[in-house]
């Protein structure tokens, strides 16, 4: 059976960048028709308004006074398929663990079963995580070159990225995510362009941006200490059975078994807000027309720190809750008398969240060859620094339950202040990729494009994780264009891309490990998972003079 999650995404564009970028898809929604339909390979051949993102040195193509609407809609499919079977290891860990356990004890809801999406979620500045039927902005850019000068001056609000989604509340895929959202929005970029020689061209950009994370997740963990707290429980309502380890029963408070905190239940539910309202970043590029058929250009695209804050709320699991509170009313020392701690008998808490991330460097070299005097190929090659990211790091103001018990098991993942603290190892790496590009022009009027683009994820091998299913990629473009007149030009893009790979139960610490040191975080400890992602794009712009 399948997971399938299922977000339409509708943007008329230049919107919003985000943090998954070079992880998941970076570009795919700037809403720029050329740059799509050519494979992104345009550092060379920069195109229009949206050099300020791709090469901003191509801003001095751009002669008068110009402007750019665009258009972007899109179908994105990640599916999730779980095995219908666990590794021998796990089940024999959860034969032993059913022993003596209520009936429904290892009761798994997500195993073999299908989930699907309910439609987009997105971050937006000032109404925080909202849940739409389809996304929809009409958005774009100007220039300008005064008459007979070197210089260009431009500005644009545009979209490298912007993703989310939302799931039924019962949706058995919510353990990933009920809802999920990366949006970084560059709303201002006030962008210079220079010729110095009728071949050399230099621009830069500031980029004022909006960052914003959102995450709506509800947390459990089929750790197999569980289990042990489960004897324990046995152990504290059977005076007569036989004493457990080192009689700690004896400090476990007897809970009706209908109420006792099961493998697979719901431990938390966690909703979490951060925003950076204004972050900055910088574009510089270099465009050199060696000959009227040979083009090269290079640009780099700076880091931009993004200090996010907001808030959260976490609402404890019933049968988590439950424990906590018998357990405070035998304990020598109540939770109330420990300061923070008195947070954990608690059904809601709530304060303040922090999110600390670095938007990686990327640079990218180009070439356009004109090989016939219809034929035009572009190619580029690409970098991009994701190594920065080695860790998300989430901050917050209270002590939380499960990451107060984490942080006495997995001390690396929920570090000090105890409870405080939630660390998620990613050790992206560092990705080189290639892209290529077809022009064939028809006629004066119409052009037909032809695009590739091979896209390597940054996610190594051994943190393959289905909160992320993203993995290599190839995308497949084409698309035209078509110049009604000397100063209108409309172009159209469509796209597809696809990825898609394997996680055996037991090998990914962020998803499926049995671990029990591993509380965070194996929703689906044991089994086998498959995940692939499959997109669809259709992008159109409309260029013009005023």
């Amino acid at each position: 059976m399948t997971i399938k999650t299922r977000h339409t995404l509708l943007f008329i564009a230049c919107m919003q960048p985000a943090l998954l970028h070079a992880v998941m898809t970076d570009n795919l929604t700037i809403g720029n028709a050329k740059a799509l339909s050519l494979g992104h390979a345009v550092t060379a051949d920069p195109p229009g308004i949206d050099s300020i993102h791709f090469n901003p040195a191509g801003l001095t193509r751009l002669t008068g006074r110009q402007a750019e609407l665009k258009l972007v809609t899109g179908v994105f499919d990640t599916i999730l398929e779980f095995g219908d079977h666990y590794t021998d290891s796990w089940t024999r860990k959860l034969n032993a663990a059913q022993q003596g356990s209520p009936s429904d004890y290892t009761y798994d809801e997500a195993r073999g079963q299908t989930s699907t999406s309910e439609g987009p979620a997105v971050m937006l500045p000032g109404q925080g995580m909202t849940e739409l039927p389809v996304v929809a902005s009409v958005l774009g850019g100007a220039s300008y070159q005064p008459p007979g000068s070197d210089l260009t001056f431009a500005t644009n609000v545009y979209s490298p990225l912007m993703v989310g989604f939302y799931r039924a509340d019962d949706d058995p895929g919510r353990f990933v995510g009920r809802a999920l959202s990366f949006t970084l929005l560059a709303y201002f970029s006030p962008s210079v362009a220079y010729k110095f020689t009728d071949t050399l061209s230099v621009g830069a950009a500031i980029t004022f941006n909006y960052a914003g994370v959102g995450f709506d997740l509800e947390f459990r963990e089929p750790n197999l200490g569980l289990q042990w707290l489960e004897t324990l429980r046995q152990g504290s309502c059977n005076p007569s059975a036989p004493a457990s380890l080192f009689d700690l029963s004896d400090l476990i408070p007897c809970i009706p078994e209908s109420e006792a905190i099961k493998l697979y239940d719901s431990m938390a539910y966690m909703y979490f807000e951060v925003e950076d309202p204004l972050t900055f970043g910088v574009n510089f590029g270099v465009l050199w027309e060696a000959a009227p058929w040979l083009h090269f250009g290079a640009v780099y695209q700076s880091p931009i720190e993004m200090d996010m804050e907001g808030s959260f709320t976490w609402t404890q699991g019933d049968s988590f809750l439950n424990f906590l509170r018998e357990y405070d009313k035998i304990s020598p020392v109540p939770f109330s008398a420990l300061g923070p701690l008195a947070n954990l008998v608690e059904p809601v808490v709530e304060g303040e969240a922090n999110l600390d991330l670095t938007m990686p460097d990327h640079f990218a070299l180009g070439t356009s060859i004109q090989i016939t005097p219809k034929l035009k190929m572009n190619a580029d090659l690409k970098f991009t620094r994701w190594s920065l990211w080695d860790a998300l790091t989430i901050e917050y103001s209270e002590v939380l339950s499960v990451l107060f018990v984490a942080s006495l098991v997995q001390p690396d993942a929920a570090p000090a202040p105890l409870g405080q603290n939630l660390v998620l190892r990613m050790d992206l790496e560092d990705t080189w990729n290639y892209a290529l590009g077809f022009e064939y022009q028809w006629n004066n009027n119409l052009a037909l494009r032809f695009g590739f683009e091979d896209r390597p994820s940054s996610i190594p091998d051994d943190r393959l994780t289905p909160i992320l299913p993203i993995g290599d990629a190839k995308l497949y473009s084409f698309g035209a264009e078509y110049k009604t007149s000397q100063k209108q030009t409309f172009s159209f893009a469509v796209a597809s891309m696809q990825s898609s790979y394997s996680m055996p139960g037991n090998t990914t610490e962020l998803g499926n490990s049995e671990d029990p040191m591993k509380l965070i975080y194996n929703p689906y400890s044991g089994n086998d998972i498959t995940a692939s992602v499959k997109v669809l794009l259709f992008e159109a712009s409309y260029r013009f003079y005023f």
